[in-house]
């Protein structure tokens, strides 16, 4: 998620967030399900573990990238982009969505409080974790730079502190992530160089399934300890060689849009799943799983990707922090003396 300001795009950077963004809106969708009693098969349970090792980690990395290109224009400029293109959405759209689901109490599966809404500044309403997080990384670099004998050191010992966290909370998620912002900041050079090979791709498959078959899978959230710190750089690795591949394939028209609209998507593909699960519920459609899940995933990616697309035609989408806003011309071009 995110956008880069006044720098050509990599277009298959934009596939592989394209890519992300459904996984992360089908795993979403899914476990929508499965608190509603819908989803309840074993698989179920074994798509989330396997999901979640990787496609947030990917956003991670993904949103390390152009850190180092952004810190060019200084702290304050630095800062001042990422205020308005994570933070503010991180509290707008907690607070559309917490104040739907207080409104809607008793028809989704989460139980709405108003209270939820003056602790966001410490305690994200789910899905919103990955911004605060990402805020947190944005200022700590904005201060130490994109250092390795600072960062590493730093996200290690995150790694480490897992180990001993449990749940999905806000200091877990912040403690495991760190590592994957890392890489992208610092590896920056090399992802976008990977080449783009079959071999390398069914490579990757075959590492991240050992990886996953030997991590433990107890405890509530395995997929934020250590042990899964291999299926997540496989997962990861797998992703950016398959949107390497899809680059010029018939699939890249379709992943672009969903790429370059995954931030708008993300913080609005709650909305989608939910809605949808309930419409299906409401008109007594026969609760197939798999047709629920395809139908929220679908309504999830599209409604958003239709909201995206209008706002972007009408100027739109930077007043609600889901586009960096356009730096002001210079009124009057400087005058230049040329010295014979």
């Amino acid at each position: 998620m995110g956008t880069t300001a006044n720098r050509p795009r990599i277009e298959w950077l934009d596939i592989a967030r394209g890519m992300g963004i459904v996984l992360v809106v089908a795993g979403h969708a899914e476990r929508g399900l499965v608190s509603a009693n819908i989803a309840r098969a074993p698989v179920w349970h074994w798509f989330d573990l396997g999901l979640y090792t990787f496609h947030m980690p990917l956003f991670m990395l993904l949103a390390g990238l152009n850190v180092t290109a952004s810190l060019q224009r200084g702290r304050r400029g630095f800062l001042q982009s990422k205020a308005w293109t994570i933070a503010w959405p991180y509290v707008l759209w907690s607070l559309v969505q917490g104040t739907l689901l207080v409104l809607l109490s008793g028809m989704t599966n989460g139980k709405g409080d108003w209270s939820a809404l003056s602790k966001i500044g410490w305690q994200p309403i789910s899905p919103f974790w990955f911004l605060y997080a990402l805020m947190i990384y944005m200022v700590v670099v904005s201060f130490v730079g994109v250092r390795a004998r600072i960062l590493v050191p730093l996200a290690l010992a995150g790694m480490i502190a897992s180990h001993f966290l449990d749940g999905d909370a806000i200091g877990h998620q912040i403690c495991y992530q760190a590592v994957f912002f890392v890489a992208g900041a610092l590896g920056a050079s090399r992802i976008r160089a990977l080449p783009a090979h079959a071999l390398l791709l069914a490579l990757f498959a075959v590492l991240w399934c050992a990886a996953f078959v030997l991590m433990p899978h107890g405890g509530a959230t395995p997929y934020l300890k250590p042990a899964a710190l291999p299926a997540a750089t496989c997962g990861i690795a797998f992703m950016l060689v398959l949107a390497r591949i899809a680059a010029g394939s018939v699939m890249q028209p379709l992943f672009l849009r969903l790429g370059r609209a995954s931030m708008t998507i993300y913080v609005m593909h709650i909305l989608g799943t939910a809605g949808a699960r309930i419409v299906l519920t409401r008109l007594h459609i026969p609760q197939q799983p798999l047709v629920y899940w395809i139908a929220c995933t679908a309504v999830g990616l599209g409604v958003p990707l239709l909201i995206h697309e209008f706002l972007s035609r009408h100027g739109g989408l930077a007043p609600l922090g889901l586009a960096p806003r356009k730096r002001p011309a210079l009124r009057y071009a400087p005058t230049v003396i040329r010295l014979a």
